[in-house]
């Protein structure tokens, strides 16, 4: 499997083996903005309220839930701003660290 990692905004892409060589086995999963429209919300779907924005190139950890609204649509459930939120994944991308 290969992994999505990024520094001073350029991502690049290593082996499992790799990471584990780069973080010492110490790794997180981050939801990271990729358009700059990725609205962070309450709950898992459009109907919830929009707490703001992750924008391009900013992130947060990915808390390994997801749930998948009513169009078909995946939704992560994440760490930001000290609260739990959700954001969706067309217009996310989930790296580690």
């Amino acid at each position: 499997m290969m992994n999505t990692m990024t520094e001073n905004g350029n991502f690049f892409e290593l082996s499992d083996v790799e990471l584990e060589g780069v973080t010492g086995g110490k790794t997180h999963t981050y939801i990271t903005g990729d358009d700059g429209k990725s609205n962070v919300r309450t709950g898992p779907g459009l109907k919830y309220k929009s707490l703001g924005v992750l924008h391009v190139d900013e992130s947060a950890r990915y808390l390994h839930e997801t749930s998948t609204d009513d169009r078909g649509v995946v939704w992560y459930k994440i760490k930001w701003n000290g609260r739990e939120a959700w954001v969706s994944s067309r217009y996310t991308a989930k790296v580690k660290f």
